[in-house]
């Protein structure tokens, strides 16, 4: 990744920490501070005794995630309520491969998820822009928003479930040379989701101090109203797609399918992802590309519909803004 300023660790923060079902879990405890984060690596393990429960739902292991936040002492956010399946396909993204992850059966058993919470970006040109200095701070805290038994399968039953969190934290070793050292820190944002029949946009927060990278859009069908990224994902729901200001379109609307195939070629992804778009303003490697959301009164994803079927559409922004 071009991390070349000092040596870099992966070391374990906790292991078999539990985690609550169907409520929030927060963990701040034994968080190593004081030298600077590439990225944290979590595992979220599902132990589960199948007893009557019938009915795996598809990608159930990612939707069981409703929101991770982390945020710092100094009141930045990087990532703001963002829920599993957004969090795993940006990894999947910026790691040009899918992260590991077991599909969910109706089987017992213990099924285990890997996410990624990338601080620096890994297809930038020059990722350590986004370190995370901890030494900053005094307190770091991350939040698990989970689901239960139901978004995992379709009948309970008597099945049970017990969940617990593996935590990795990969660092550079030592204090950072004060000519990489960052000034600016990864935020990524969750957009409230709509239904296209009844609206073709998605207005993005419009602030002087937010750049924006990329944004992941979400497509789904049979989705829950109110619930981003529930549903089933769908290349079929948008025909075109765009990004669209007061002062001109900034990505001009082209069809869902292309860009899906673009996304795959440019991210180096094993396959295409049904039902995720991405529209990339940094493609050159350089957050200079970044679009600053100040200064209009129109910053919206936009777009045509295609087939609707109780559609939903979700999206995620990555971005920075300067350290407070």
């Amino acid at each position: 990744m071009g991390l070349t300023r000092g040596n870099t660790e992966i070391i374990t923060v906790f292991q078999g920490k539990p985690i609550s079902a169907n409520g929030l879990t927060s963990l701040s405890e034994g968080f190593p501070i004081g030298e600077a984060w590439v990225r944290l690596i979590l595992r979220l393990n599902f132990g589960i005794v199948i007893g009557t429960g019938t009915g795996a739902i598809t990608e159930g292991e990612l939707n069981i995630l409703k929101a991770l936040t982390f945020k710092t002492s100094a009141g930045e956010i990087c990532y703001n309520a963002i829920p599993g399946r957004p969090l795993y396909r940006l990894d999947h993204i910026k790691s040009h491969a899918a992260p590991p992850k077991d599909a969910i059966a109706a089987a017992d058993g213990t099924y285990r998820v890997q996410h990624s919470l990338w601080f620096v970006d890994p297809i930038l040109a020059r990722p350590e822009d986004f370190l995370l200095n901890t030494s900053r701070y005094n307190r770091l805290q991350l939040d698990l928003n989970m689901g239960g038994l139901a978004d995992l399968f379709t009948t309970v039953g008597t099945a049970t479930l017990a969940i617990t969190a593996d935590l990795l934290a990969e660092r550079i070793r030592g204090l950072l040379p004060k000519e990489i050292t960052p000034v600016e820190y990864t935020e990524i944002g969750l957009l409230s989701p709509v239904d296209p029949a009844s609206q073709q946009k998605l207005d993005l927060e419009r602030s002087a101090d937010l750049a924006i990278k990329r944004i992941l859009i979400g497509a789904h069908n049979s989705a829950i109203a109110g619930v981003p990224f529930s549903g089933t994902p769908s290349d079929t729901t948008i025909d075109k797609i765009g990004f669209d200001t007061d002062r001109g379109e900034l990505f001009n609307k082209i069809p869902w399918r292309i860009l899906n195939g673009i996304n795959k070629q440019e991210y180096a992804l094993e396959t295409a992802i049904t039902g995720i778009d991405v529209i990339d303003f940094a493609k050159d490697g350089s957050k200079m590309s970044a679009v600053g959301s100040g200064g209009f009164s129109r910053f919206r994803i936009f777009w045509d519909n295609g087939s609707l079927s109780t559609s939903q559409i979700s999206a995620v922004y990555d971005g920075f803004r300067p350290l407070k």
